[in-house]
């Protein structure tokens, strides 16, 4: 359904409202400040607050804005849909998407950080950006139109491009953010998260045919949602009047409402964006480069043509009087600085630095090089793509939602760490010590485990698909309701571990020790035990 637009400058749709009415996440690490939008009937809401986490008492970050989507469990009774239609919160469904979210990596997407069971759902923790949205502009000239289709696009095609491809699944003007203060930098925001083929999750009047009718999306779904946005903009019509576009075959009639002197180009493109049979629609921004690239040659021969290139902008309101201040303040900051560096240069001091003037400097040495290093990253930012942190200390760490794809971590000692929510997808940590570390929902597609220590580890509902653990040492450990389809557990020792509900498909548990351990409900189809100890002290042939 239509979030609702309580709109001011320079944010995302944001309004201030009584402290009582905002939920109190602080034992999550979060003060929640404002209330950004309300889907009532849907049980979403979105909040602003500010990140208070910490790691290993010096603040994180501290302070920074974040963006926070609540899922709430509703009483389909009293709101508008009926018991069949009401949608599932079960938190664990929804993982797998979310952690696709966090391994995004644009610069035009703000990052997902994190996400987390609330006792009436759960919530999804991103990063804020300030801007004005599209829907506050509320209409474009013809002229603007491309660039923002083509900046758009632009993200579409890293994001359709993904293995396996993400579809943004909520494209609409109050989603598209600007950025004004460094140039006209477009974010693409709030994407969605639900089952594809949900009819009954969306804003109407953008949701493309085939989901209505519960089809699979596909890239072109989302080039559907982003054409209605753009018509939205070039018509001057509400999101909440768009579905009061289209006509019985899904397809939105706009062309009444478009100033006489058109480009019949532009009209082309934007119909076929929103064709109803979606294999008639553009495919990716080449398509739709492609379709401009004989416009552009006419505008050459045609100077006077209103699609020549120009330096065109955004009608953007003038900054704020506090706005010109800072940005006056900073350069004049920044030049006085460049005097003081200049000078040392230019007129250099006889003397020799003071020992306190020589540690200072290394200290900001130290910090510049700490800052630039992979441990980090990871420590500042909570994540580190194919990253060398090999060997390194971070034994009761507090790195919930730590987003480490790919990255190395041979002989790390992760004893005790709270690493709960992270991604370890195709990571290395062969010989590490995880025992007794907090791994409850990790993601370790694919990672290599050899030799690790996860003895006493919390394993619960954790991803191990095609996961490596030859050798490795899981006694006690809690690995209930895991998914460790096709894993590779030769000679592993899984004393006394719990092994309650897990999904052992096709996993590799030859010469295992499985002494003491529950397998009530666990999925067993295709394992091979050969040579293993079972739970009763028997060995498998």
């Amino acid at each position: 359904m239509n979030e609702p637009d309580n709109s001011s400058p320079g944010n995302e749709s944001v309004h201030q409202v009584n402290g009582n009415d905002l939920p109190d996440l602080k034992i999550y690490g979060y003060q929640v400040s404002e209330r950004l939008s309300e889907q009532q009937d849907r049980g979403r809401v979105t909040y602003l607050a500010k990140d208070l986490q910490s790691f290993g008492g010096k603040a994180l970050q501290a302070n920074r804005s974040v963006v926070i989507k609540e899922w709430r469990t509703i009483d389909a009774a009293k709101s508008k849909l009926d018991e069949s239609r009401a949608p599932s919160l079960d938190y664990a469904h929804y993982l797998p998407e979310i952690e696709r979210l966090q391994q995004l990596n644009h610069l035009s997407i703000p990052r997902y950080l994190r996400s987390f069971s609330t006792p009436t759902g759960f919530c999804v923790v991103r990063e804020y950006q300030s801007g004005v949205s599209l829907a506050e502009l509320g209409t474009l000239p013809a002229s603007d139109i491309k660039l923002v289709a083509d900046a758009v696009l632009n993200i579409l095609k890293y994001l359709h491009q993904l293995q396996p491809i993400v579809i943004h699944q909520n494209i609409k003007p109050e989603n598209i953010i600007i950025n004004t203060e460094t140039g006209l930098k477009i974010y693409l925001v709030d994407f969605g998260l639900h089952p594809q083929g949900d009819a009954s999750i969306g804003t109407p009047g953008f949701i493309p045919p085939e989901q209505l009718f519960n089809l699979d999306l596909t890239p072109t779904s989302d080039i559907y949602s982003l054409g209605v946005s753009l018509i939205c903009l070039l018509t001057g019509t509400s999101t909440g009047r768009a579905q009061s576009l289209l006509d019985h075959n899904y397809r939105p009639g706009f062309k009444h409402l478009l100033p006489a002197n058109t480009d019949p180009k532009m009209i082309m493109w934007l119909e076929t964006m929103i064709e109803p049979n979606r294999y008639q629609r553009f495919l990716n921004r080449d398509d739709f480069s492609g379709t401009f690239q004989s416009q552009e040659h006419h505008s050459t021969a045609n100077s006077s043509s209103k699609y020549a290139r120009s330096n065109v902008d955004f009608d953007l309101p003038e900054p704020t009087p506090k706005i010109k201040w800072v940005r006056w303040s900073i350069a004049v900051s920044g030049l006085f600085g460049l005097c003081l560096i200049a000078s040392q240069f230019l007129f250099p001091d006889s003397d020799e630095l003071s020992p306190a003037q020589i540690a200072r400097n290394q200290a900001i040495a130290e910090k510049a090089e700490f800052a630039a290093s992979d441990r980090g990253k990871l420590i500042k930012e909570n994540r580190c793509v194919a990253c060398n942190l090999d060997r390194q200390n971070f034994a009761k760490a507090e790195l919930t939602g730590a987003n480490v794809p790919q990255s190395s971590f041979i002989g790390t000692n992760f004893g005790e760490a709270n690493l709960t929510l992270a991604i370890f997808r195709d990571a290395d940590l062969s010989g590490a010590n995880l025992s007794k570390a907090t791994l409850h929902q990790v993601a370790f597609y694919g990672a290599k485990l050899i030799g690790t220590n996860l003895a006493g580890a919390d394993l619960r509902r954790a991803k191990l698909v095609y996961a490596k653990l030859k050798g490795s040492v899981l006694k006690d450990a809690n690995l209930a309701y895991t998914d460790l389809k096709f894993a590779e557990f030769q000679q592993v020792d899984l004393t006394n571990a719990n092994l309650t509900g897990a999904d052992l498909s096709n996993a590799d548990m030859s010469y295992a020790n499985l002494t003491g351990v529950p397998l009530t409900n666990a999925k067993l189809d295709g394992v091979n035990f050969t040579g293993a100890t079972m739970p009763n002290g028997s060995i498998h042939p």
